[in-house]
């Protein structure tokens, strides 16, 4: 399951391969750049990456910071918090980033740590699931505090995307409390979760430091969840606080997150009922289209899968989610 998971990492991070998005007419051109955040003592910091709409470009051809930052456009904008998927990166998203930055909102994402392209100590253990919330919660703390852009943040207007294992961080930072004795109980009686189920029958969640306590955020007011992982630890119980209204996406054929455990959970247990939304493709079909589609598998759709316009549909889609529930940019 190692080797599997070590795979699986891999094909999320080639962000090299995912093609640029296309420049929109009329829109704001993209800059960006990379904070480091503090964690608890003893854990590495945080690298935060800020995308925000400028008077000139300031990103890289391979979406990242430029060398010298451009300055910001004035004025107060929404914050988008990203959490990219497992051993994945921010750029795995690349597309909605810079579609959601050019039309107005502040978007940030963390590499998080022991969890990323170069770091997969993490999947199975409270380093990724009681982590990764903690390191969106820790960097809305320092995009606030930060004397340039906490200037330019609505802190009354804070969304969250999340996919995969960044949907189910995302689920906890608006309230959801994951019980992890779920996981092997559903598996016992679960047959086709093979994935996820491999990993928790050969004995569920690793605790590396019980010290740690689950973290939310009430500040995060509205979620667009992307194929979310994991959703097998929150029963109607755990799930009783989260106020936040959600957009939840599910992709018809996945086989990492399965259909009916995950997403159909969630809609049964959700105190409110999300926006739902199912598209075509597979796992992947969530990652930004790639510039050369048939190289690696986070690039492979089936036959008949348009990934370039159910991403079209798809940035509309959140933009105008966000727009709804925080006001528009």
């Amino acid at each position: 399951m190692a080797a599997r998971r070590s795979r699986l990492a891999g094909f999320l991070l080639v962000a090299a391969l995912l093609a640029p998005a296309a420049p929109a007419v009329g829109q704001s051109p993209v800059g960006a750049r990379t904070l480091m955040v503090a964690d608890l003592a003893g854990e590495p910091p945080i690298a935060l990456t800020v995308w925000y709409p400028a008077a000139t470009s300031g990103v890289t051809d391979d979406g990242g910071p430029a060398a010298l930052p451009v300055p910001p456009l004035p004025g107060r904008h929404r914050l988008i918090m990203l959490s990219h998927g497992s051993g994945g990166t921010p750029l795995n998203q690349r597309d909605l980033i810079e579609y959601l930055a050019s039309r107005g909102s502040i978007v940030a994402a963390p590499v998080h740590t022991h969890d990323n392209a170069t770091d997969h100590s993490g999947p199975g253990t409270d380093l990724q699931l009681l982590g990764r919330p903690r390191h969106i919660a820790r960097s809305i703390d320092a995009l606030l505090a930060d004397p340039t852009l906490g200037l330019l943040i609505d802190a009354q207007r804070i969304g969250i995307i999340g996919y995969s294992a960044g949907g189910y961080a995302a689920l906890v930072v608006i309230g959801g409390r994951p019980d992890f004795a779920l996981g092997p109980a559903h598996c016992a009686q679960a047959q086709r979760d093979s994935l996820f189920c491999g990993w928790m029958r050969r004995g569920g969640i690793q605790r590396l430091h019980p010290e740690w306590s689950v973290t939310h955020d009430a500040r995060v007011r509205a979620a667009v969840l992307l194929a979310p992982a994991y959703s097998i630890f929150f029963d109607r119980k755990g799930l009783a606080d989260v106020t936040a209204a959600i957009r939840l996406y599910r992709a018809e054929s996945d086989q990492v997150v399965r259909h009916p455990y995950n997403e159909d959970t969630l809609r049964r247990a959700l105190p409110r009922a999300p926006e739902y939304v199912v598209v075509p493709g597979g796992h992947f079909v969530f990652v930004s289209p790639c510039r050369r589609p048939g190289s690696a598998l986070l690039c492979r759709d089936a036959a008949g899968v348009d990934r370039a316009a159910i991403h079209r549909r798809l940035n509309a889609e959140i933009r105008d989610f966000f727009d709804r529930v925080l006001g528009r940019d």
